[in-house]
C-alpha cells in the first residue's frame, strides 16, 4: 500500500471516528419543563439555553425540553421534580416562590415603581432566593424579571370603581396576587393558565392583570382589546434544578450549565425589556389593544389602596423581616435613583 493511499485510508478512519462522536448520544440528558407555549419568545431563549449547554459540555449534557405545560402547571411541575420525574423547569414565579419563598415579595402591589427598582433589590436578594431553594432541595442558578403585570380589558377602566367591578383574571396559583387584589377591592378571579382564554370568551372573566409579553404569548392580546398600563406588580421567573439531578453532574458541567443560565438570564432580561417597551409603547396599539391611559387620580387612588393593603397583609404573605429588609433596599436605592415627579 502506498504513502499516498495509506494517508487517505487513515483519514477516512479519522472522519469515521468524528462521525461517530457526533452521533454519540449524551451521557447525560435533562428532562427540563416549563408552560411557556412553543414558538414563543421564551421558548427561543431555552433552545438557545440547550445548544449552548450541549456545546460547553461537547454534547456530553443534553437538555430535553416539555414546553406548553404538558409536565402539568407549575406545581405539578415541582411534584415531578420531587419524584424524580423531571430534573428541572423554567417557572413565570409560581414554582419560583414555592422553592424560594422571598420571591413572593414582587407580586405584593406598589412596593417597587419600576423594573429597576425590582431589579436591584432582587439582584441583592439573590444570595438568599439560592440558599432557600438549597433547603428546599433545588439548585437556582438565576432568577429574571418578566415584566409588570398591566390590566387588558373588555372595555376602558378608567376609574377605581371600574377596577373593582371588573372581573379579571389572575393565575389560580398566585397566592400573593389574588390576596392583594381581593384586599384591595378587587373582583379577582382565579383561573388555571391555560383556561384563561376560554374563561374569557364564555363571560367568566373580563380581563386579564398579566405582563405583557404573557398575553401575548397566549393570544389574550386579541381578545382583551383596551389596555391600562398601573404597572403595580412584578413577575419573576427562574431556572431551577433538582439537587438529586444537578449533584450528578460533573462540577465542570455545573458549571457549563451556570454559565450558559448566566447568559440566558442577561439575555433573557434584555429582550424582555425590549419588548415590554416595544408593546406598551405602541405595538399593541397597531395590533388593535387600545391604551386607556389612568389618570393622575387614578394612579393616585391606586397606589393608596395599594400601599394600605401591604400595610394590612404585606407582612403576613411574605414576613415582616423580609419585607422591612426591601423597604430599606428600595429607600437606599431611591436616594441615588431617585423617582420621577409624580410617583
Amino acid at each position: 500500500m502506498s504513502a499516498r493511499v495509506r494517508q487517505f485510508v487513515a483519514v477516512g478512519a479519522a472522519l469515521s471516528l468524528l462521525a461517530g462522536v457526533a452521533r454519540a448520544e449524551p451521557d447525560v440528558v435533562l428532562r427540563v419543563s416549563s408552560v411557556a407555549p412553543e414558538g414563543s419568545s421564551w421558548a427561543r431563549e431555552f433552545a438557545a439555553f440547550g445548544r449552548a449547554v450541549e456545546g460547553a459540555t461537547n454534547g456530553h449534557v443534553r437538555i430535553k425540553w416539555y414546553l406548553n405545560g404538558v409536565a402539568g402547571d407549575e406545581l405539578e411541575q415541582e411534584e415531578r421534580l420531587r419524584r424524580g420525574q423531571l430534573d428541572g423547569a423554567t417557572s413565570g414565579q409560581m414554582l419560583c416562590e414555592r422553592v424560594a419563598p422571598s420571591m413572593r415579595l414582587t407580586r405584593l402591589p406598589g412596593v417597587f415603581q419600576n423594573r429597576d427598582e425590582a431589579t436591584d433589590v432582587l439582584a441583592r436578594l439573590q444570595p438568599r432566593l439560592e440558599a432557600e431553594a438549597h433547603q428546599a432541595g433545588f439548585v437556582l442558578p438565576i432568577t429574571v424579571s418578566m415584566g409588570p403585570d398591566v390590566i387588558f380589558s373588555r372595555t376602558p377602566i378608567r376609574t377605581m370603581d371600574e377596577l373593582k367591578k371588573a372581573h379579571l383574571w389572575r393565575w389560580d396559583l398566585d397566592e400573593v396576587g389574588i390576596a392583594t387584589s381581593r384586599d384591595m377591592g378587587m373582583q379577582a378571579t382565579p383561573v388555571p393558565i391555560f383556561a384563561a382564554a376560554s374563561a374569557y370568551d364564555g363571560g367568566k372573566l373580563d380581563g386579564f392583570l398579566a405582563i405583557p409579553t404573557a398575553a401575548l404569548a397566549f393570544q389574550w392580546t386579541a381578545q382583551a382589546r383596551y389596555l391600562t398600563d398601573l404597572r403595580g406588580s412584578y413577575l419573576w421567573g427562574c431556572l431551577v434544578f433538582s439537587e438529586r439531578a444537578f449533584g450528578k453532574l460533573a462540577i465542570s458541567q455545573q458549571q457549563a450549565i451556570r454559565s450558559a443560565a448566566a447568559q440566558m438570564g442577561a439575555r433573557f432580561d434584555d429582550v424582555q425589556r425590549q419588548v415590554d417597551e416595544a408593546l406598551l409603547g405602541g405595538l399593541l396599539r397597531k395590533q388593535g389593544v387600545q391604551p386607556v391611559p389612568p389618570s393622575a387620580g387614578f394612579r393616585a387612588e391606586y397606589f393608596a389602596a395599594a400601599r394600605a393593603t401591604r400595610e394590612r397583609i404585606g407582612a403576613q404573605l411574605v414576613g415582616k423581616d423580609l419585607l422591612d429588609k426591601a423597604l430599606r433596599m428600595l429607600a437606599d436605592y431611591r436616594a441615588e435613583h431617585p423617582l420621577p415627579a409624580g410617583h
